[in-house]
């Protein structure tokens, strides 16, 4: 009895997180490539997977950084949209 209560729990936080990845990616204001503010500091968003989004920036001391926030903790970041999309498109 006791195992099947705990599977039923580590289902539902799984669903949950599951739920709010694909709401993120599918849905969110962000898509891979985005440039956005994250907590005060310009960050790429390098991927978004339903369990969590990786983001990458430079930092002068460290390099490179990648941060890694699950998904079901994205709406507590200051998080804001630098620019739609850096990416050159071309015209056809």
């Amino acid at each position: 009895m006791m195992v099947g209560i705990i599977i039923a729990l580590w289902v539902k936080d799984f669903a949950v997180k599951v739920a709010a990845g694909m709401s993120f990616k599918y849905f969110g204001p962000f898509k891979e490539g985005d440039i956005v503010q994250l907590d005060g500091k310009k960050a790429m968003v390098i991927k978004i997977g339903l369990m969590m989004t990786v983001f990458g920036h430079k930092d002068v001391e460290r390099g490179y950084i990648w941060r890694y926030v699950p998904n079901e903790k994205i709406a507590g970041l200051r998080l804001g949209k630098v620019v739609s999309n850096h990416r050159k498109e071309t015209k056809p």
